[in-house]
């Protein structure tokens, strides 16, 4: 008896798992459905999430052509100051060559006046050939 009421008890327990309560064709579809849905959602966050980088891509591309092209203009800003002070500095020595020319010849004309005249012309000269705008010389 022993032996057929252990028999008995572990035929119950085995079968007992066999007899459990099998999930319903229903649940079965709606645990499916749920897992579809929750792929499409995971789908729809890749791809809104692969969206929001390429705009950020195309933001920052943007930027970098408008720090770009700001460069651009500020290099050829520097670039025609650079020219204007040029020609000004040429039309600076060409004004100093000709005012250097000027005074030459002034010069020149002083030289040659001191020869002339008596010795009391030649003394007024002197006095007056230093103008009151220069009165360094």
């Amino acid at each position: 008896m022993k032996k057929t009421s252990a028999l008995i008890a572990t035929t119950l327990l085995v079968s007992a798992s066999a007899f459990a309560q099998q999930p319903d064709a229903s649940q079965v579809d709606k645990a499916k459905e749920r897992v579809v849905e929750h792929r499409e959602m995971a789908e729809g966050k890749r791809e809104m999430a692969a969206e929001k980088q390429l705009k950020k891509e195309e933001k920052r591309m943007m930027a970098e052509e408008k720090r770009a092209a700001a460069m651009e203009k500020k290099e050829a800003r520097k670039a025609d100051k650079a020219m204007e002070a040029e020609e000004q500095s040429t039309a600076g020595k060409e004004e100093a060559k000709g005012l250097e020319k000027q005074q030459a010849k002034k010069a020149e004309q002083v030289r040659k006046e001191m020869d002339k005249g008596s010795e009391q012309g030649q003394a007024a000269r002197a006095e007056n050939s230093k103008k009151w705008w220069q009165f360094w010389k």
